[in-house]
């Protein structure tokens, strides 16, 4: 081969090396190759080695060696690299690419991987992914990245085999590769369950089956859809398209992120992949979409791993800098060694900054959120758990900042990782946020749900090269109404036989009822063969409790509670019996009288205004008949049975007693029990009776102290 010619062409190889260097910097995801004077590079796999004839044009018009050859190596190394989620090797396995072939292990001349012939074989293989080669005359094919050129010694043979090595581009055929298409995951299905769902049961987001056609691990991420609209405004599972700088917003609004300078981590993320942010310039922008101008109820939502403390780490950011106008959202960590997170909100003239209870732990995922509902309340998670709350004052306007992830617009960047990250145009409750954690939005909380609604969900695979499949939506799930739940007794409790009150104060626990429909119950009655019915519904009631009329004492009782709303019925709660057992119980209220001092011949009574008569109350449950008698006259000169000691009884309580039956009239206080009260009542407003007496000093009576007492009895009136 002649010198002049490689002369002619040097240019070309620098500016060839040049521009293949520049792609490799900014192709995050790729394949290229250069050439070395001496080893490969720590991240590169060698080829071959080449030596060129003609001093001065090294590494041009070159024999090859293989990679593997034994004797004293040439100088310079055909090197080629990949991505850093990718490794390759030059081992000739199954399914590697024949990229040449020499003629011989050492000293060789060259020819296509296509070409047959040569017996010694060049390979390249990667660990994800198939290497693909070409061998064009000019440039290579978009997407394939340039390896060598190569020149036959010999015409007619296309420059196909017998050749020597070049630089890219030194020489008019190229031999190309490229790392080749990569095969998207797939999943058959998302499927929704249970579908016709209630507020009583979370709802899960199944999966078909799971495919990738080059054999990836695959990650499922999930979106949650209202009546057809997503809950998530922006939903970042971190996936990653080389070709276009970007990681793919899945919650169908479109609000892709552009990636600034953050590494892509294909399997070191949480959940799949994430970004690694230096702390320096590194971030993503998701834009400035009027969804993401949130200025009422929101929630922010992200897997999190610090890589330091004391730094000021932007997790998502709709702001200018620290409480400009109108910022919507800063949410970040405080700085502190120990950072807590921060949320800063800004209206045209204030802002507030407001922070979380418990601090974040540097150098381990955490999951973290942050909402703030309609009347501007704030909570704070971390892994879950709830981390402070409080309310804010300031209201923000919004602006038009684009929302940046692991930086702020004022330069404010992250040191760490970020995974999953979610907004969502609603505060989510501590259950739905628990659930977000735990599942990775794969169960929808139940509290989200809400009668009539429909929900569905969506599954985007993701495979372990940060390459997302087609996103598979599920049929919908109805809310229906829930029915409520059984009531449970309270009182009178099962089996309980020393009920006292005859008018029974039922009651029983709220029957659980979670979609807020008005509830009413029905107490159901049953009593034992016996004197006494009962009326056996009581319907419409609107209370867990219901205060019955009179019931039978020494009768057992059956009861159990049935609770509706419009959707229907509850079961009947468990059924309890009980007995109101009969008591006998009379109180002296008042148990003494004076009636002053007296002379011969003079009278007092208690019904004139003569001290206080004696009060008797039933504080029973069932009527009484009393009887009366002295045990002795308080008089020395006349007994018992004269006009001198007399009683008689009266109502101190409307009802308090049949006068029929009754001693309302004075009589002498007998030495013998006699009748005086009858039927005297126990209910409440009608259980007091008062005794009066009357006292009429004899002639004669000697002069002193007097004193008498009386006995009372009472038995159950028949």
């Amino acid at each position: 081969m002649e010198g002049r010619e490689l002369r002619g062409l040097l240019m070309l190889c620098a500016a060839a090396l040049l521009a293949l260097a520049a792609a490799r910097g900014a192709h995050a995801a790729s394949f290229g190759c250069e050439i070395l004077q001496g080893s490969c590079l720590a991240n590169e796999t060698l080829l071959v080695r080449l030596n060129s004839s003609e001093a001065g044009q090294a590494p041009n018009n070159s024999h090859a060696q293989l990679a593997n050859f034994s004797g004293g190596a040439y100088p310079y190394s055909v090197c080629c690299w990949t991505d850093a989620f990718r490794s390759m090797g030059n081992a000739c396995t199954p399914g590697s690419a024949r990229v040449l072939a020499l003629a011989a292990p050492s000293d060789s001349h060259s020819q296509a991987g296509n070409q047959s012939g040569y017996a010694w074989s060049a390979c390249l293989n990667a660990s994800v992914g198939t290497v693909s080669c070409e061998y064009p005359v000019g440039a290579c094919s978009a997407g394939y990245a340039p390896v060598a050129s190569m020149a036959s010694s010999e015409p007619g043979d296309g420059n196909l085999t017998n050749a020597h090595l070049a630089a890219p581009g030194h020489y008019a055929r190229q031999a190309c590769c490229r790392i080749a298409s990569l095969g998207p995951p797939s999943v058959a299905a998302a499927i929704i369950s249970p579908i016709n769902v209630t507020r009583r049961s979370d709802v899960l987001c199944g999966n078909g089956t799971v495919s990738d056609p080059d054999g990836d691990a695959v990650t499922l991420h999930y979106d949650w859809y209202a009546n057809g609209t997503s809950v998530a405004v922006l939903n970042l599972p971190m996936d990653y398209d080389p070709d276009a700088a970007t990681t793919h917003d899945i919650s169908g609004y479109g609000n892709h992120a552009a990636v600034h300078g953050a590494a892509f981590l294909p399997t070191g993320g949480r959940i799949g992949g994430a970004f690694s942010f230096d702390g320096i310039d590194d971030y993503l922008d998701a834009g400035n979409s009027s969804r993401l101008d949130i200025t009422g109820p929101i929630t922010i939502a992200a897997w999190v791993r610090l890589a330091q403390g004391s730094h000021f780490d932007p997790i998502a950011s709709k702001a200018v800098g620290n409480g400009a106008a109108n910022d919507p959202f800063d949410f970040r960590t405080d700085g502190s060694a120990a950072p807590k997170l921060e949320l800063v909100r800004a209206n045209a003239s204030s802002f507030e900054s407001v922070s979380s209870a418990s601090a974040l732990g540097l150098n381990a995922w955490h999951h973290v959120a942050v909402t703030v509902d309609a009347g501007k309340a704030y909570a704070f998670y971390i892994d879950g758990q709830p981390a402070g709350n409080g309310t804010f004052t300031v209201s923000p306007t919004g602006n038009a900042n684009p929302v940046l992830i692991g930086r702020r617009d004022d330069g404010l960047s992250l040191n760490g990782s970020i995974d999953e990250e979610m907004v969502l145009n609603r505060s989510l409750s501590p259950g739905e946020v628990a659930t977000l954690y735990a599942t990775g939005n794969r169960f929808l909380n139940r509290s989200e749900l809400r009668k009539t609604d429909e929900w569905n969900c969506s599954i985007t695979p993701v495979d372990s090269t940060g390459l997302n499949g087609t996103t598979v939506r599920s049929a919908r799930t109805r809310v229906e109404g829930s029915l409520p739940l059984a009531a449970t007794l309270l009182y009178p409790a099962n089996g309980n036989a020393s009920v006292f009150e005859r008018t029974v104060a039922f009651d029983w626990n709220d029957s659980d009822e979670p979609d807020g429909d008005p509830l009413n119950y029905t107490l159901n009655l049953s009593v034992a063969a016996g004197p006494c019915g009962v009326q056996r519904e009581q319907t419409g009631i609107a209370q867990s409790n219901f205060t019955l009329g009179e019931l039978c004492v020494d009768q057992a009782y059956w009861w159990n509670v049935t609770a509706c709303d419009v959707d229907g019925c509850s079961p009947a709660s468990a059924t309890s019996n009980f007995t109101v057992a009969s008591v006998l119980s009379i109180a002296l209220r008042n148990a003494s009288a004076d009636l002053g001092a007296l002379s011969f011949g003079q009278s007092a009574a208690t019904d004139a205004g003569a001290g206080s008569p004696f009060l008797l109350e039933n504080d029973g449950n069932v009527v009484a008949n009393v009887t009366l008698a002295g045990n002795a006259s308080p008089f020395s000169t006349v007994g018992l049975g004269s006009t001198a000691f007399q009683f008689r009884v009266a109502q101190n309580e409307t009802g308090s007693l049949d006068a029929a039956g009754s001693q309302v009239s004075y009589a002498p206080v007998p030495a013998n029990a006699t009748s005086a009260i009858g039927r005297f009542n126990y209910s409440d407003a009608s259980d007091l009776v008062a005794i009066h007496v009357n006292v009429t000093v004899p002639p004669g009576e000697p002069s002193g102290p007097k004193a008498a007492n009386i006995t009372l009895q009472a038995v159950v009136a028949g």
